[in-house]
């Protein structure tokens, strides 16, 4: 049978071009072709991988079977001979995402049909775990589908990528709970720090201002006792971002960072507030942070925005290049906020991203009590937990009352230097995988300079000392002292005002519009929950061509998708979603961002005519 055409044989390995000049090689005899009425099917040592009757109803009934109603990626072991991705692609829109590691399989089934748009083909369970870590969002659900005579050539190989796709989507799911659980309070958090983005700079306006400067990422893991006194004689060779859980540490070693790094949304104020160089160093600060964390005196605050909330999509509309992929911890968002800026290389230490026996974090930061005692069943139990207990408890509002547990799950991660493995909890795997994932995106030298943990695929790992000898960076600076350079970066204009005006001008029109909606939906059903039973056709028509203007209102407005997140969800999962129900739910947390925005212009406005009146007096 021959290949598709090579445009579709790109659209399909897009992922992995590689793979299309392998699939030149030579045939492999175990693999054969079986006629059948409906069209041809592939066997694997004899053994058919369809039906040998009627291969299309077969693949049909096993799409059907599936639960795709919120699906947005699907995920299927095995090709076979394409009948099952047809018949799947006739049920839904969704890209789908293939895994086939048998390149002999892969020739002969590509061969036996039509490859629809919007399939993707992986051969290599890394790639598969990798390129979903990067694709799915926390609003996506994925289903993982297999199909089972696939299974015959490769089991090992399809059980391997079946764990990786599961782990993958589990994290989806997990970002879902946590914006479900954590959004309101982002979205209050964003709303209140808006009154800032005049005042401080942002990444929008910094972008590429330090290319080709050195930096060094201090994050807080126990391995940062080792080398962070390496850094006292760096502060003009390389830029030094510390992550707010590591400020501590390096105030104990005598080390003053460039800036400091925050994104969480829990008040983690006690850490720092106290230092005395707070209001000597420059802050990037996550539009979502908790508002008192803005509140801090830092000398200069720049706003970033991570895309993991839809409030990043609405500062895109702000500024294009506010907004960064920057992972789950704040230590890869520090490490995106260099890319941004420039730097190269970027060195990571005090990521350690595993346990160091017992110990957590490292010496003299605000969790250095913490440990992680190993039990019988391969969990730990955390104790030392009284600073996160003290952060959560001054932050109920902002983690809606949420707290981390005492016992963690632990897994199994190659060590630093691979020659053994290390204990790590799913979380810390997790910002480990995205490491990963930035290594295929970012063009600077990245280097795991940590000296124990966890290792990162895709970085280079050295000691820190070696890592500071073979970039010079213990020769003297001859240009323009860094501290001078990036104050003066930094100290570049703020957000155009008029373009905040605009943004958010645009989101309040798309929310009065959206309560208009409201209203006007809940009339028509007279508040009732059983109102739209007895609906004329034309009223019903009407709620038809109402839920369809909300829904693009609702992709069209981040802010106010992200205030109705939440309660559409809660509404879905009682199973509920009737007129009345869905929109007396959406309708409360939309007159709240209306007022916030309104409050929001109207600030703005007062500012600009304060602002036009000074001028005309300095006239």
């Amino acid at each position: 049978m021959a290949l598709p055409d090579p445009a579709t044989l790109q659209r399909i390995f897009a992922f992995e071009p590689e793979v299309i000049e392998a699939l030149m090689g030579e045939l492999d005899p175990r693999v054969g072709t079986l006629a059948t009425p409906e069209g041809p099917v592939v066997t694997w040592e004899g053994r058919r991988l369809h039906s040998g009757r009627d291969p299309v109803r077969e693949a049909r009934r096993w799409a059907r079977a599936l639960d795709l109603a919120e699906a947005t990626l699907v995920v299927v072991m095995g090709y076979a001979s394409g009948y099952a991705i047809r018949a799947l692609r006739q049920r839904t829109e969704v890209p789908i995402l293939v895994f086939e590691p048998n390149l002999a399989i892969l020739r002969e089934g590509l061969g036996h049909g039509e490859v629809p748009e919007g399939i993707i083909v992986l051969t290599q369970a890394e790639r598969l775990a990798f390129y979903l870590g990067g694709i799915l969002q926390g609003h996506d659900r994925g289903v993982l589908a297999t199909w089972t005579p696939s299974l015959r050539a490769d089991a090992g190989l399809h059980r391997e990528a079946m764990s990786a796709a599961a782990e993958a989507i589990g994290r989806a799911k997990l970002r879902h709970q946590t914006a479900m659980l954590r959004g309101p309070g982002w979205l209050k958090h964003f709303l209140a720090n808006l009154d800032h983005i005049t005042d401080c700079a942002s990444l929008a306006g910094l972008r590429g201002g330090l290319q080709g400067v050195p930096a060094i990422i201090v994050a807080a893991g126990p391995s940062l006792d080792r080398n962070i006194h390496l850094l006292a004689d760096l502060a003009d060779e390389a830029l030094i971002l510390a992550v707010n859980t590591s400020a501590r540490a390096l105030h104990r070693a005598g080390i003053r960072p460039h800036a400091l790094v925050s994104i969480e949304s829990a008040d983690t104020t006690s850490g720092i507030r106290d230092l005395p160089w707070i209001s000597e160093i420059p802050a990037f600060l996550e539009l979502t942070a908790h508002p008192q964390m803005w509140a801090l005196p830092f000398a200069r605050k720049i706003a970033i925005a991570v895309d993991t909330s839809g409030s990043a999509t609405f500062c895109q509309t702000m500024a294009p290049g506010l907004a960064i992929s920057a992972g789950f911890c704040v230590a890869n968002a520090s490490v995106a906020v260099a890319n941004a800026l420039g730097c190269d290389p970027i060195v990571l230490i005090g990521s350690d991203l595993a346990y160091a026996g017992e110990r957590v974090y490292a010496t003299g930061t605000i969790f250095e009590d913490m440990r992680a005692v190993a039990r019988d069943d391969g969990s730990v139990t955390l104790a030392g937990t009284e600073a996160r207990r003290a952060i959560e408890a001054a932050s109920s509002d902002a983690l809606a009352g949420n707290r981390a547990p005492d016992i963690a799950h632990t897994v199994q991660v190659p060590s630093y230097d691979l020659s053994g493995t290390v204990t790590t909890s799913p979380d810390f795997k997790m910002f480990r995988d995205w490491y990963t994932y930035a290594a295929d995106r970012m063009e600077a030298t990245l280097i795991n300079a940590t000296e124990g943990g966890a290792h990162i695929p895709g970085w280079r790992h050295e000691p820190l000392q070696q890592v500071i000898e073979r970039h010079g960076l213990d020769s003297p600076n001859v240009g323009t002292p860094l501290r001078r350079r990036f104050a003066a970066l930094i100290e570049r204009p703020p957000l155009d005002a008029a373009s905040v005006r605009a943004a958010l001008a645009r989101e309040h029109e798309h929310v009065l519009d959206l309560l208009a909606q409201c209203r006007e939906a809940l009339e028509i059903v007279q508040f009732d929950p059983d109102g739209d039973l007895d609906l004329a056709p034309a009223q019903a028509q009407r709620i038809t061509d109402i839920n369809a203007r909300v829904r693009s209102r609702l992709r069209d407005a981040p802010l106010a998708g992200e205030a109705c997140f939440a309660p559409i969800q809660q509404v879905r999962t009682r199973g509920e979603l009737t007129t009345f129900a869905f929109y007396a739910a959406i309708e409360r947390p939309l007159r709240e961002v209306e007022e916030e925005l309104a409050r929001l212009l109207q600030n703005l406005s007062t500012q600009h005519d304060a602002a036009r009146e000074t001028a005309a007096r300095s006239a």
